[in-house]
């Protein structure tokens, strides 16, 4: 489903990646732990073509690496959903506006496939009765579950989670980390970079270590959502 071919990506002189290989197949769940600023980040731009490699190919399903045209890209990001570590929610648009925004941008404009949609998905993460509110009248934990809402409206292949717990206390991360992987168990690809080693031990699945811009893997996990300490109650 994913796969890097010997991929390096610099930024001037900084050196992101470094001639990484690596690759994740159909509905894998897959943790990446580094330090801050270890190359996470540009692992996910990489496959969602944010960012294009220096050398070597990233391929996505039946997209490979290059500059895709417009048309194209969207196609590609119909089929993946990303959460941010800093939400990256509409301050001005209600939680209802932020995840049918998505809908609407993946080519569906109908009140007919956005309403239902949109109210189905803000059903799955507990924010139905959230819908009216704006982001900063939420807590950290509701926020994150509007972003998850929004990154899985379209119900896409593959989920990609940038340090989706970084903002959050124990009980709010055990909560998000429940929610993804009750998205993955339903059949989508789950790739979570995070600084925490708590959280890639909680994942199921393949563990990497990104470090000096090397990917290695570390091993596998069954997971355990225990180490970040409380259970799916409230999600305040």
């Amino acid at each position: 489903m994913i796969q890097f071919d010997h991929v390096t990506k610099r930024y001037g002189e900084r050196l992101a990646l470094d001639d990484v290989s690596w690759s994740m197949d159909e509905g894998e769940c897959v943790s990446v732990l580094g330090h801050s600023a270890a190359g996470k980040t540009t692992l996910l731009k990489l496959i969602t073509h944010e960012v294009q490699p220096t050398t070597g190919t990233v391929r996505v399903g039946t997209f490979t690496g290059g500059r895709l045209s417009r048309t194209t890209r969207a196609l590609l990001r119909r089929t993946i959903g990303v959460v941010y570590e800093d939400f990256r929610l509409l301050a001005d648009r209600s939680v209802f506006e932020n995840v049918a925004l998505a809908v609407r941008i993946s080519g569906h404009f109908a009140d007919s496939e956005v309403v239902p949609r949109t109210l189905h998905a803000l059903q799955e993460v507990g924010l139905h009765d959230e819908q009216a509110k704006l982001p900063q009248e939420l807590s950290f934990g509701q926020r994150q579950r509007c972003a998850i809402a929004r990154a899985i409206v379209n119900r896409p292949a593959v989920i990609l989670a940038d340090e989706p717990t970084g903002a959050l206390e124990p009980r709010s991360a055990s909560e998000v980390l429940a929610l993804l992987l009750r998205i993955h168990r339903e059949g989508a690809a789950l790739l979570v970079g995070t600084t925490r080693p708590e959280v890639a031990e909680a994942l199921p699945g393949r563990r990497f270590e990104l470090e000096e811009g090397r990917l290695r893997e570390t091993g596998t996990s069954r997971g355990s959502l225990a180490p970040l300490g409380g259970g799916l109650a409230g999600g305040r």
